[in-house]
């Protein structure tokens, strides 16, 4: 018979690359809790999953009443799938799924993707029947943790050879910018001001979430990218500009990037500054705060990167060999054990 698993959370691609493990045999049924709203309901339905949506609220008036509608919620679900396993991937959409798993004896797994462990993880790991991070730094918090590494969709190790994009990389090395998969507003606005220096030199690919952006003489706006499309970016772009959240992070430090970080402010325990400062401490990615960014200290850090990119790209290189590729996969192995 078939085993079944809820997977919840807030952190969809890990999760993609998770299932996309599970489900190369046909002995697991996948059933994907989270957020309609969001950009996870279009992936997840993608992939043939079975999508049960949740309602959380974060920082908002609607969080009063979506707290105790989405524990009512996953009681629910819990008593009529009777998952085998739960596996939690953090964040407020994760936490009442998890706890209504332990309130049903129902076993839980937990993923950390990042460094420090957030509230939601913190609050899981003590009714988890096993933690998973995605850094050895992270077990100074929690020893009986098993590191994993991140999961990471395996498109991104295996770049299409025919060209995603028209462009003339000799001439002009393509510049990568991202707010990561729901883009970032305020950092689109800061960016702004440097394209029309940037494009004399580059060409940009410009990933903007929601935010509409023309596109004009190099500079490429794409509102989502997909994977495929992603994997050729990351193989051919000699900058990669973005946030320091869980996934940039990881894929520029095991794709050997050279990078500009700029962390979010407000992210949850100043993750994204951790997380910056993790990989600019392996020499090959420079931090921006928020605070001091505008075009101009964006062209004149590009500029300042381009001058000493050959040790750059070295450091980057070298680091990317000690990052696992095979999160997916050892995560993987973690489920199936406490199946």
């Amino acid at each position: 018979m078939k085993k079944k698993i809820v997977i919840a959370g807030g952190h969809v691609t890990p999760a993609i690359a998770l299932i996309d493990e599970l489900t190369k045999d046909n002995t697991i049924d996948i059933v994907f809790v989270g957020r309609k709203s969001a950009a996870e309901y279009s992936l997840i339905h993608e992939k043939g999953i079975r999508f049960l949506p949740i309602a959380a609220g974060k920082r908002s008036w609607s969080t009063c009443t979506n707290i105790p509608v989405g524990c009512i919620q996953a009681l629910v679900y819990c008593m009529r799938e009777k998952p085998d396993l739960i596996v939690s991937f953090g964040g407020y959409v994760a936490l009442p799924v998890a706890v209504a798993g332990w309130m049903f004896r129902i076993p839980v797994l937990t993923h950390e993707q990042t460094l420090d462990l957030g509230l939601a993880n913190r609050i899981i790991a003590r009714i988890a029947k096993r933690v998973c991070v995605t850094y050895r730094e992270t077990l100074q918090q929690f020893p009986s943790g098993v590191v994993t590494g991140l999961p990471m969709r395996k498109e991104l190790f295996e770049p299409p050879k025919k060209p995603a994009y028209n462009i003339d990389e000799k001439n002009y090395p393509l510049i990568y910018i991202t707010g990561g998969s729901q883009g970032a507003r305020s950092l689109n606005e800061k960016i702004a001001a440097a394209i029309p220096e940037l494009t004399k030199s580059y060409t940009v690919i410009h990933q903007t979430g929601s935010a509409t952006y023309k596109n004009a003489t190099r500079y490429i706006v794409e509102r989502y990218i997909t994977v495929t499309k992603l994997s050729w970016i990351l193989e051919h772009a000699v900058i990669v500009v973005g946030r320091s959240g869980a996934n940039t992070t990881m894929e520029c430090a095991v794709l050997g990037k050279v990078a500009i970080l700029v962390p979010l402010p407000w992210s949850a325990g100043n993750e994204q500054l951790l997380l910056a400062r993790w990989l600019s401490s392996r020499g090959s990615a420079e931090i921006i705060e928020q605070h001091v960014l505008d075009g101009r200290t964006l062209v004149r850090r590009i500029q300042k990167i381009r001058e000493d990119y050959e040790a750059l790209h070295k450091c980057a290189e070298i680091f990317s060999r000690e990052i696992p590729r095979d999160g997916a996969k050892r995560l993987a192995r973690e489920v199936r054990s406490l199946l």
